[in-house]
């Protein structure tokens, strides 16, 4: 069984060997080699190479003092998560019995904010200023657990040498970004941190666990803090003249509505001080109450159409081939997107009958997708494609077609010359979502088959030329015997077959050898 690509060891790992291990491969990485990186797991390489562009020196300073005790203690006792220390209390007591352990918070910004655990564990906590008021960002102290899981938005869990600060080698640690439940936003990270020999793969299950609870708490006091919103302000919503359309809560959420439609639209992006914005069917106009701690919304121009429609012949046309970033061509131009709204985007692709938040969690994260980290990107992704994305469940309203989609259908036509002219490469070649791993395989082995089946010199030789079959050995082979000795193509072709042939590291070997 496939090991979590989110945990760093399994319950049987020889901790000690494996830090070794680590140790050189990191060295190696960081030095510039290639060999290493196959050791690292992709999440931990990823967060390497932004330590490196950040500027983190791996051998430099540890994580930067950024508040002073004091003022991380004020920031701490309004902070949302503050509410949860019974049960950050409750975690603690669970990892006593390893007593060399400590549990901490981070705010969003990757500041410690509050760390407890037994006294000695705490003074060696000190000596890599695991303490209150200093940054873990991955741009401040590079790969750590607090850093990475609020840059990657997923808990992760990262042992020894796989930190990229190699005066924290001595630690493993395990951390839980927690989200606001009305924005969907990390509002800071929950981490269980110790030495070695406490490593193990249940900490990264447990603090997840620990997040879940926080994001309940937070769940169950947004509920209440809406509630006595609306008692108090819900008097002046209605449809009478002189009365508001909607009560709006200051993370934008439409508590109260007296338009049906805006009591659809989910969550506004409202100006902190209120002020205009646009609606589906017209402009509106935020106004804080008197405490400041909501918004009373009020229609500002002339009733439109409930629901916008999308006309038969739009079409919204999407690029995934060779590229990492999805690129949109829409009716007012072209839009790239993140790699994961890009993911997202393609998933509902693949599934036109659409897919639930917790679904398309499970297809991003595995199990320890959120819907509320989901529905954030989805909320993005909706203010790019207005009505054209649905929801319940999300799929994708009108006309669209990708390149993805063109190619298949030109393999499956026999049009192979065409179909290689229109792939500049894999389906969002870095994605690892399996959905989307599975059908840019099945793509690539349906037109590298028909290829080799066509026993046609001039399309395995443009099959050659694409990013998937650059190293394909037996396309290789099958072009030399095809080719005339007088064709000047099969010179290269037979020297692309003796590089393919040597072993791995020879090839590497060649490689450098040849870089100027």
């Amino acid at each position: 069984m496939q090991q979590n690509p989110w945990v760093a060891l399994d319950a049987t790992t020889d901790r000690r060997r494996l830090a070794r291990a680590l140790a050189r491969a990191r060295d190696a990485a960081l030095g510039g080699g290639e060999a290493a990186t196959q050791r690292i797991r992709s999440v931990i390489a990823e967060s390497w190479a932004r330590s490196g562009e950040a500027g983190v020196a791996p051998a430099g300073e540890l994580a930067p003092r950024v508040l002073s005790a004091e003022a991380a203690g004020e920031r701490w006792r309004s902070h949302p998560l503050a509410s949860g220390m019974p049960m950050l209390r409750a975690l603690l007591a669970d990892v006593h019995s390893d007593a060399k352990q400590v549990v901490l918070v981070c705010d969003a910004d990757g500041t410690i904010l509050w760390i407890d655990g037994e006294p000695a564990v705490l003074d060696e906590a000190q000596s890599i200023n695991l303490a209150v008021g200093t940054g873990w960002a991955e741009g401040r102290a590079g790969t750590n657990a607090m850093g990475t899981a609020l840059a990657v938005d997923h808990p992760v869990q990262v042992f020894s040498a796989e930190h990229y600060a190699q005066a924290v080698e001595e630690w493993t640690c395990s951390a839980a970004p927690v989200h606001d439940p009305e924005t969907g936003e990390p509002v800071g990270v929950i981490d269980l941190s110790g030495e070695l020999a406490t490593a193990h793969p249940h900490s990264l299950a447990l603090v997840g666990a620990a997040a879940q609870m926080l994001e309940a708490g937070l769940a169950r006091e947004a509920a209440q803090r809406n509630e006595r919103l609306r008692e108090r302000y819900g008097g002046a919503v209605g449809a009478g003249g002189g009365q508001a359309g909607a009560l709006v809560s200051p993370t934008g959420r439409v508590l109260l509505s007296a338009e049906p439609v805006w009591g659809q639209v989910g969550r506004l992006e409202v100006p902190p001080h209120g002020g205009d914005i646009a609606l589906p069917d017209g402009p509106a106009r935020a106004e804080l109450v008197d405490d400041g701690d909501a918004y009373l919304l009020w229609r500002t121009g002339v009733h439109a159409a409930t629901t916008a429609s999308v006309p038969a012949t739009a079409r919204l046309s999407v690029s995934v081939l060779g590229r990492n970033r999805a690129r949109l061509s829409l009716d007012h131009g072209p839009i790239e997107l993140t790699p994961r709204r890009s993911e997202i985007l393609m998933l509902l692709m693949l599934e036109p009958a659409g897919m639930s938040a917790e679904r398309l969690a499970i297809e991003l994260y595995g199990d320890f997708g959120k819907p509320v980290s989901v529905r954030a990107e989805l909320s993005r992704l909706r203010r790019l494609l207005g009505d054209r994305l649905e929801a319940n469940p999300y799929r994708l309203r009108g006309a669209a077609t990708s390149d993805l989609e063109s190619v298949e259908r030109l393999v499956a036509d026999g049009a192979l010359g065409e179909a290689l002219a229109r792939y500049p490469g894999p389906l969002l070649p870095s994605s690892e979502v399996p959905a989307i791993v599975e059908a840019r395989e099945r793509l690539d082995y349906e037109l590298r088959e028909s290829v080799l089946r066509g026993g046609d010199a001039a399309l395995l030789h443009a099959w050659l030329g694409t990013p998937s079959g650059r190293d394909d050995i037996v396309a290789t082979r099958a072009l030399v015997e095809l080719l005339d000795p007088a064709d000047e193509r099969r010179a290269a072709a037979l020297s692309r077959l003796r590089r393919l042939s040597q072993p791995t590291g020879d090839r590497r070997r060649a490689r450098r050898a040849a870089s100027p």
